[in-house]
């Protein structure tokens, strides 16, 4: 949406300065400077980056976001326009949050996904019950509530200016009634009145969402609606970001409007910042304290994107080549805290620190600069805002006041600014769309507002434009030719987008949500294409020189093509995954070939189709599957499991070699057998290779130890054959290694990766059943039956059930003459499995022997 939306409103900008060059641009050039600067800083770091097709993306939204502040900067002139946008806004958050109290109820009513709810959508729930509503994503939607809790206050100010201290005192009420409504079965609890738990809560709920409609109209409940949603986000980051917003709200109408100077106001707002500090502090200690996760997960991120930042600490690393490096320096703590190993860290969770990284100290300084600035700016422009407040009649010599409406927008747009600043300590919203185009429209907003100062009212009081019509119109048959070709080339993209989200819509059918979500996206998209083909008509017919049409076909056209086909290669890429998972191989193969072509920067659809390659294991597929490997690493060189994955290629690859072999000598071809065992301990040894890379960048997944651990004994074995004791036995040594490796969290305890002093060293382990079996087999393998004996029985401790570690101990103890324990181990195995093979011949006079 960003990219396509926003060449589009790029190229039509871009007419209206090439139809309008001449207008006023000293005025806008000093406050221009520091987003141009920020542009600058941006490609100057990209075209340093190692690997600049993962990192165009990031490259991308810093210029589309830079435009934007630019067009806010020189097209937001007057104030019914400043009015239009908080319209448009406000719009929106109140959708966002109607969707939002939504998912809350289903949460409080429905909390049973397998029945029918309130929320009729798929992704239902999908944060437990965190809201997240349109954002997918509750810390994105915090974000966006975060910016939008000030302007909404101050338009709420500005509603009731002659009761200030009351919208103060409902902000800070309705804090405490969200807090309310999210734990009111607890509080309930806690005064001995479960039963009443629902109905105290619709009554709550119902009582307040009227009291704040009737007292303050529509506002007062967006109001409520907002700090309810950023409640139940239960995201820290975005309760800190609302405190420093509200916070900052306060401090700037207690210094600047000298309206609300009034002793009891004063009070009243000083409460209100030192209540909301006290109530965010204990709230997000508690809280912490509950879910340590997300602090370790953010200090482990925060160190690794430190070490990150020293790699090129004066002109950093790159834009956007943060998740293409951090692989290489991540904590082994993040696989525990996240539980999974197949996933990507795409930002550093601390927008300063990524800004470090990506541009240096030279685009952290510029980055710095530009906040400064536009604050700085900000806070001047209030000051003269607020200025004429309070006046003296001078025919009564009365005072009385006069309210600049500018102030009330500045004083919102303020603290939005800052609020999303301090939300970004903890968090990297400003790295996706939904919340990072907001950085750069404040700071356009608050430059225009102080550029455009005396600020028109309406459109109609804007001075006349010089230098419009200075260059004559060309000959009508030329401009008649560029609106048909511009008609030609927009309407067959029109059509080419239309075909083709059709057909990734489908028929309309499903269930309900599924119709919804079909009748929303299709009344979004005819809405889009139906206002851009509005703007079109309109630019199109005042354009009085053909430049124009062709500025807007070489700005637009191309673009637009490349950024549906991203859209596409998203679309493309869920049916690759859809068909992998039913091992419809072909249909997969082609889907990700449709992603690569349309985006050749999709990492993960070549990973997924080397993956698919290993899955489907056909004639050619080994090499198929490496040379995707090999373009993962062409782009990003330690992407998630690649390394491990190849390391599997290898590993089958050899198995089935060797299997070949044992053929070939049962038919006699010596020769032939002894060329393909070679070849398999070749491609062992690859394998132990990429296992071994794969583990400097994950040294806890335990299944990188088996495998290598299982090849380690094939090649043992293999030695063996060959009369090669010793280095069979070395093999044999680094198989055991490896487990113990695994089992006793060698890496994961060393002091470099105790982060938080929690005694890694003398607390962290990774026992598991599997592992201690596996330490037992090549320890007897080895000889080592006491010590054998001794990781059998730690596998038994994991899992007592564990029939193979039984049957090995029961080997082991038969070796070792242990008479006594050996009845007993098979008296537990014939409790635990009676009808095993194993267990039915020792129970009829046979002992099998070690598997």
């Amino acid at each position: 949406m960003v990219q396509m939306g926003g060449i589009v409103l790029i190229g039509f900008w871009y007419v209206s300065l090439a139809c309008d060059w001449e207008k006023q641009w000293e005025s806008y050039a000093p406050v221009a400077l520091p987003l141009l600067v920020c542009l600058a800083s941006g490609l100057l770091s990209f075209s340093h980056a190692a690997y600049r097709g993962p990192s165009l993306d990031e490259c991308l939204r810093r210029v589309f976001y830079i435009h934007f502040a630019l067009i806010a900067l020189r097209e937001l002139k007057t104030v019914e326009r400043i009015r239009r946008l908080i319209y448009y806004v406000l719009i929106a958050v109140a959708i966002s949050t109607l969707y939002g109290l939504l998912q809350f109820l289903d949460n409080e009513f429905y909390p049973n996904l397998q029945l029918p709810g309130l929320d009729p959508f798929v992704w239902r729930q999908a944060f437990s019950s965190k809201l997240f509503s349109t954002f997918g994503n509750p810390n994105f939607f915090g974000n966006f509530l975060v910016i939008l809790t000030p302007i909404t206050l101050a338009l709420l100010l500005k509603r009731n200016s002659e009761r200030p201290g009351s919208v103060m005192v409902f902000a800070l009420f309705s804090l405490v009634i969200s807090a309310f409504l999210w734990h009111a079965d607890q509080f309930m609890h806690i005064v001995h009145m479960d039963t009443w738990s629902t109905t105290v809560f619709v009554l709550v709920l119902a009582g307040y969402s009227f009291y704040s409609m009737v007292k303050y109209s529509f506002l007062g409940f967006l109001q409520f609606l907002i700090t309810l949603c950023i409640v139940v986000t239960e995201s820290k980051g975005s309760w800190i970001g609302y405190t420093a917003g509200f916070v900052a709200f306060l401090m700037l109408v207690l210094y600047f409007f000298s309206q609300f100077q009034s002793d009891r106001t004063r009070l009243i707002i000083r409460r209100a910042a030192i209540g909301t500090l006290i109530f965010s502090a204990v709230s997000v200690g508690i809280y912490s304290r509950q879910r340590m996760i997300s602090i370790q997960f953010r200090v482990a991120t925060w160190v690794s994107t430190w070490e990150m930042a020293l790699m090129h600490p004066i002109w950093g690393n790159g834009i956007g080549s943060f998740r293409i490096i951090y692989p290489a320096v991540r904590r082994p703590q993040i696989f525990h805290l996240e539980g999974k190993h197949n996933t990507e860290t795409d930002h550093a969770e601390n927008e300063y620190w990524e800004v470090l990284q990506d541009e240096g100290l030279i685009g952290f300084g510029i980055f710095i600069w530009m906040i400064t600035t536009f604050s700085a700016l900000g806070l001047r422009a209030l000051s003269r805002f607020t200025e004429g407040f309070s006046v003296r009649d001078p025919v009564s010599g009365k005072r009385k006041t006069a309210q600049d409406p500018r102030a009330f927008y500045m004083l919102g747009f303020l603290a939005a600014f800052w609020g999303m600043l301090m939300h970004n300590f903890m968090d990297v919203s400003l790295r996706f769309v939904s919340s990072g185009i907001f950085l750069w429209l404040l700071a356009g907003v608050i430059g225009a507002m102080v550029v455009n100062d005396p600020m028109p009212e309406t459109d109609s009081k804007l001075p006349a434009l010089t230098g419009e019509d200075s260059a004559p119109a060309h000959p009508k048959p030329l401009l008649i030719a560029g609106q048909v070709v511009t008609v030609l080339v927009f309407g067959f993209l029109t059509w080419m987008v239309l075909s083709q989200f059709n057909d990734s819509q489908g028929v309309f059918q499903g269930a309900f949500g599924e119709q919804l979500l079909w009748i929303i996206s299709w009344g979004a998209m005819l809405l889009t294409i139906g206002g851009f083909w509005y703007g079109l008509v309109k630019v199109g017919r005042s354009l009085k020189q053909v430049y124009g049409f062709m500025i807007l076909i070489v700005v637009m056209a191309w673009p637009l093509k490349i950024f549906w086909g991203y859209f596409m290669a998203d679309i493309y890429h869920n049916r690759g995954i859809f068909y992998s998972k039913q091992g419809k191989w072909e249909d997969a193969i082609a889907s990700y070939h449709h992603v690569v072509d349309l985006n050749p920067n999709y990492i993960m659809a070549y990973y997924f189709l080397g993956n698919v390659y290993t899955d489907r294991w056909g004639s050619g597929d080994v090499e198929r599957a490496m040379q995707e490997y090999y373009r993962v690493w062409a782009k990003a060189p330690n992407y998630v499991q690649t390394h491990h994955q190849a390391g599997l290629v290898y590993l089958k690859k050899g198995q089935d070699e060797r299997q070949q072999a044992q053929q070939l000598f049962s038919s006699g071809q010596k020769d032939a057998a002894n060329t393909m065992l070679a070849q398999a301990v070749a491609d062992w040894n690859q394998a132990l290779y990429y296992f071994h890379k794969y583990h400097d960048i994950d040294p806890v997944f335990e299944p990188n130890y088996t495998r290598a651990g299982w090849v380690q004994m094939q090649l043992a074995e293999i030695e063996q054959m060959q009369g090669h004791a010793a280095e069979a036995d070395k093999h044999r040594e680094a198989a055991e290694e490896g487990y113990l490796e695994s089992l006793y969290a060698w890496v994961c305890r060393s002091p470099q990766n105790d982060l938080m002093h929690e005694n890694l060293n003398a607390t962290h382990r990774h026992f598991t059943s599997e592992m201690f079996e596996n330490l037992g087999n090549v320890r007897f393998a080895r000889g080592k039956l006491a010590e054998a004996a001794r990781a059998y029985n730690l596998s038994l401790w994991k899992d007592p059930n564990n029939t193979r570690s039984l049957k090995n101990l029961a080997a082991v103890l038969s070796k070792l003459g242990r008479q006594q324990e050996l009845i007993q181990v098979w008296n537990r195995l014939q409790q635990v499995a009676p009808q095993d093979p194993d267990v039915q011949r020792v129970f009829h006079g046979t002992h099998p022997a070690h598997p």
